[in-house]
């Protein structure tokens, strides 16, 4: 079964038109207003949290990518809810406009696609740089010169 899993950006574009949707609950509280029930009500939209091992694994994979710098909890969750539904042999696919959610689920060999923006191509990875010494360091600042640091792309 082909299941869609829905960020708050879906839901507010009212990309509501798939047979089978999921979202988390931390996504609901994101566009919780008093239209709601006109989202929430869609009756192929299913509510539930992500599993804890889930969301290990891809705060696992997500630290590899660098992308654990720029997911708030609530992607991580969402895209943990994906694997879960994956692991119960389901083809998943996440509607979202966010490059990391998309950087992450192409890293997960999960299928993504976007709601208004074009969506990424080709994977890439987060690395920190030193903004004094220009070298790459796992922390701020950086334990050779001192200086800040700042996230860089790279293509993978």
């Amino acid at each position: 079964m082909r299941i869609y899993v829905l960020d708050a950006g879906a839901i507010f574009k009212r990309k509501l038109v798939y047979e089978n949707m999921v979202t988390i609950p931390e996504v609901v509280r994101e566009v919780i207003d008093e239209n709601s029930n006109v989202y929430l009500s869609v009756k192929n939209l299913r509510i539930e949290s992500a599993s804890e091992k889930s969301l290990e694994f891809v705060k696992k994979v997500s630290k590899e990518t660098g992308d654990i710098f720029k997911l708030s909890e609530t992607d991580l969750k969402l895209v943990a809810k994906a694997v879960d539904e994956k692991e119960r042999g389901n083809e998943v696919v996440i509607v979202t406009d966010d490059y990391s959610i998309q950087n992450i689920a192409m890293a997960l060999g999960i299928d993504f696609e976007s709601i208004v923006q074009e969506k990424i191509k080709k994977g890439f990875k987060w690395v920190r740089v030193c903004k004094g010494c220009g070298r790459k360091v796992s922390k701020d600042p950086c334990p050779v010169c001192g200086s800040e640091t700042v996230l860089r792309r790279v293509r993978k």
